[in-house]
């Protein structure tokens, strides 16, 4: 098992609240689970998800939350983006004040360095340019994709 102490922000209505997270990740029956816990108004929640790189462990999370809390972090950012060519758990890359608008263009970028190691985040940092993702622009990461989708069943 390993674990991870960090911290993340959490927008209540218009108050930013930063709060202390646990992430571990277990092996079990040689498939990782991600566990993501917080605590929040004196109750635990905890995000539990098996993708590589996490994202539907962050959609668990904020779907357990509040309806009126929401995550603020790189992963829930309009500009966290994964690397088209492949990426590390946790490894986000920022792409603010660059306008991409699908895979090809991400790629573009990298390939001409002008996205690198520089860029990288992680998934639960949080700057002042955080935008919330929605479907009106794109992000390369699936953070949405499965907040819509657990949303529909």
């Amino acid at each position: 098992m390993k674990e991870i102490n960090t911290y993340m922000n959490l927008l209540n209505k218009t108050n930013i609240i930063r709060v202390p997270v646990n992430i571990s990740i277990n092996k079990t029956e040689g498939k990782e689970i991600i566990e993501i816990s917080l605590i929040y108004n004196n109750v635990e929640y905890i995000g539990v998800g098996s993708e590589w790189l996490w994202e539907d462990a962050f959609t668990d999370l904020q779907r357990k939350l509040p309806k009126d809390v929401k995550l603020l972090c790189c992963m829930t950012c309009r500009y966290g983006n994964m690397c088209p060519f492949g990426n590390e758990p946790r490894e986000l890359y920022c792409t603010k004040k660059r306008n991409v608008s699908n895979k090809n263009q991400l790629a573009e970028l990298f390939n001409e360095d002008k996205i690198n190691q520089d860029n990288k985040v992680y998934c639960d940092y949080y700057c002042d340019d955080y935008e919330e993702q929605d479907i009106s622009n794109y992000t390369y990461n699936d953070y949405l994709y499965y907040l819509n989708r657990r949303e529909e069943k």
